[in-house]
């Protein structure tokens, strides 16, 4: 099954593998464990993120202004 999102939170428990894409370019391929990272998110959407896995569940926020 492939499912396309823009948000984390959508990403169901059971999915194995993510491919992020910017402009046409792949980023990043793999497990979602080691792909799946702040650095790797923060690149495709060109903004500062924080990725956190919680129990089953990712979730993503940016980063508080100075």
């Amino acid at each position: 099954m492939i499912m396309v999102t823009h948000h984390v939170e959508e990403i169901a428990p059971g999915f194995t593998h993510v491919l992020m894409i910017r402009q046409g370019k792949v980023l990043a391929a793999g497990p979602v464990e080691m792909e799946l990272t702040s650095r790797n998110l923060s690149h495709c959407f060109g903004l500062p993120l924080v990725v956190e896995r919680v129990g089953d569940r990712w979730t993503a926020h940016g980063l508080p202004l100075k």
